[in-house]
């Protein structure tokens, strides 16, 4: 077996004996057995171009457009209107025009004074196989840019408005295939990341952020970790979520995308409580304003109770962190709210 398989076998193995609180909920289930059969039958070199990537972690832009299909529709553009051009019309089908503004948002939010980044110069990896990749410099070419790194951007220049100084610790629970990690790490080799997760993703986001930037700098749950006992990470690791109790460190900044919704409330409640138990100054929550839909029983697709981001800076709220942005259109055009809170 590889380091990857043993990594998925182990934590599996685990997470079934681990406290209900830790276990994937109602949400997440069908997800998890979906995952590890595209794990199985594709493989973690193409883990961005999986069936189910785009429902689970890897959103894309566009509604599907092929360049055959984007060909079709600028045929029959051209009979109606005999000044359209294909580059025009194709930015609006693939996706191009929605990358580029959440781009420009990004740097145009960005706080520079407070939070120097570079925005321009550093990209996605193609590590994975990314099927959407938007060159969004005209100068550099080879930086290109997929939805979910463009997510955490967005996020991130929430963030820059409100910080004093540029944060150097990160703690992330549900964190897809790592990319905040590798937003943060490739421009600030001193942040330390810990992404907090459960199989399969846990494999994925180890494989992920390793293949970038070596075992040296990314510690993974493998057998120099003890199943029980306290945990000390002095740099960056990916970690089973069963284990959030025994992390030992500290951090300034929590970060949760898309995940807290897809819980039942007592297990938000339970992670944010650690969570803040780890000396967090800031939580930055990128949640469903309204949460997601409704399962009417075990089992059907949804949430039993919905969490909604109200619920989640009134649990924070609990716990002495005060939202102090809140973040709707221009900066997120979707369902989420972005919440930017801080400790009193």
């Amino acid at each position: 077996m590889s380091i990857w398989s043993d990594l998925t076998a182990r934590s599996l193995a685990e997470l079934r004996s681990a406290p209900e609180t830790y276990r994937p909920t109602n949400f997440w289930g069908p997800g998890l057995d979906q995952l590890l059969g595209d794990m199985s039958g594709s493989g973690l070199e193409n883990f961005k171009k999986w069936p189910t990537s785009r429902v689970w972690f890897y959103p894309v832009y566009g509604n599907g457009y092929s360049n055959a299909t984007i060909a079709d529709v600028f045929d029959a553009a051209r009979r109606v209107n005999t000044h359209a051009t294909q580059p025009f019309l194709a930015g609006g089908l693939n996706g191009s025009l929605d990358a580029r503004r959440d781009h420009d948002v990004a740097s145009a939010a960005w706080d520079q004074a407070r939070w120097p980044f570079d925005l321009g110069n550093h990209g996605e990896s193609k590590v994975g196989k990314p099927p959407q990749a938007y060159r969004l410099n005209p100068v550099n070419q080879d930086v290109a840019f997929g939805r979910a790194y463009l997510n955490y951007l967005l996020c991130l220049s929430a963030l820059s408005r409100h910080v004093d100084a540029p944060p150097r610790s990160f703690l992330e629970i549900g964190g897809g295939f790592g990319v905040l990690g590798e937003i943060l790490l490739s421009r600030d080799p001193a942040t330390r990341y810990v992404d907090i997760d459960i199989p399969p993703l846990l494999t994925v986001a180890s494989y992920y952020l390793t293949e970038l930037f070596g075992a040296d700098r990314i510690a993974t749950y493998d057998e120099s970790i003890p199943t029980q006992g306290p945990i000390t990470s002095t740099g960056s690791a990916v970690l089973p979520n069963y284990r959030l109790g025994d992390l030992q460190d500290t951090f300034e900044v929590f970060v949760n995308s898309y995940s807290f919704q897809e819980m039942e409330p007592d297990v938000v409640d339970s992670y944010i409580g650690q969570v803040c138990d780890r000396g967090i100054t800031w939580a930055v929550s990128l949640n469903s304003r309204d949460g997601k839909p409704r399962a009417t029983q075990s089992g059907e697709w949804g949430a039993l109770e919905p969490v909604r981001s109200a619920d989640i800076a009134e649990m924070f709220g609990r716990r002495g962190l005060r939202v102090v942005g809140t973040y709707d259109a221009p900066l997120v055009r979707s369902a989420g709210q972005l919440l930017i809170m801080r400790r009193d």
